[in-house]
């Protein structure tokens, strides 16, 4: 439970009053425990909580399923009512786009973005899969199993890129509620798994237990510092993929005013900067991308065309 920054009476935008929740604050979670959105959020409420950035309490609320959907619907349905925010990853686009909710990103209001966070590719700790290469040549003689977060999410949407541009054989695509369970479903070769793209946080703990390994990155440069220092980019070893990143953002209900969107930004800002937050980001390979009003909304606008794109060319819109 967090405690959010009070702003008093003070004057707010074009000299309004400034705003402060009245009662406690939901931050909802579109994913199970475990998940990259939920080491996300209860991180940053925790962050909220030791630095009395808030006035009233924040709470963690998982709202899994549909995807992301029912997180996603929840929050929408709280049009103009400040105390829900929600963090978000691309299945707030993809969800949204190939199961044709009645709302879309951009009705939203966006607070901040604060990272960008990688794809690494993983496998059990013992398979005998070394490098992307012995990646790319077993999934080009044989189905592999793979698994991810939800269906038509950003899992899956790098599973067929690696398709497409590698000409493996289709894989088994194994959904699952969020990341954490999609790293245990690897340890386990639970429904046969053997593959993950799987963001740095999520794998991280069954990494350092030694029952999961990451092969390399989705990313330009191997990391400099962290707990995958020197990790080889996917890249280097002939899988030329680097660009697509899960966004780590921040979103809430429709319809807020000016004046409660500075609020959420004010106090995510504030997240952003604390060396909590900047520690976790180097130990997990993150890009820190802290972008809010302007910069943002053209963030949610573009990654919408990217995965409204992505969406028809995979067929899953027409």
């Amino acid at each position: 439970m967090l405690v959010v920054a009070a702003c008093g009476g003070a004057a707010g935008p074009g000299g309004t009053e400034a705003f402060t929740p009245t009662r406690a604050s939901e931050f909802v979670i579109s994913t199970g425990p475990g998940g990259g959105s939920d080491i996300y959020a209860r991180l940053w409420i925790g962050i909220m909580d030791k630095g009395k950035l808030t006035a009233q309490p924040v709470t963690p609320v998982n709202k899994e399923g549909g995807a992301g959907a029912v997180a996603f619907t929840y929050v929408f349905e709280k049009k103009s009512d400040p105390h829900y925010v929600m963090v978000t990853l691309n299945s707030f686009w993809t969800t949204i786009i190939t199961q044709k909710l009645p709302y879309k990103s951009t009705d939203f209001t966006p607070i901040a973005n604060l990272a960008q966070d990688p794809f690494f590719l993983w496998v059990a700790a013992d398979s005998p899969i070394k490098t992307a290469q012995d990646f790319v040549k077993a999934a080009q003689e044989r189905e592999m199993t793979g698994s991810g977060t939800g269906a038509k999410q950003e899992d899956e949407v790098l599973f067929r890129r690696i398709q497409d541009l590698a000409k493996t054989k289709p894989f088994k695509y194994v959904p699952q509620s969020g990341g954490g369970a999609v790293a245990a479903a690897l340890a386990g070769k639970q429904g046969g798994v053997e593959v993950t793209v799987n963001n740095p946080s999520e794998g991280r703990a069954l990494m350092e237990q030694g029952k999961i390994r990451a092969v390399c990155g989705f990313i330009p440069e191997s990391p400099k510092e962290g707990a995958f220092k020197d990790l080889p980019t996917c890249k280097s070893q002939g899988l030329a993929i680097d660009d697509y990143y899960n966004v780590r953002s921040v979103v809430a209900a429709p319809g807020l005013t000016a004046a409660q969107q500075t609020y959420w930004i004010d106090v995510f800002k504030k997240v952003s900067d604390s060396q909590e937050w900047k520690d976790f980001v180097t130990k997990n390979a993150l890009t820190p991308d802290f972008k809010s009003g302007d910069a943002f909304k053209k963030l949610i606008e573009d990654y919408e065309t990217i995965h409204r794109d992505i969406a028809t060319k995979n067929g899953w819109i027409k």
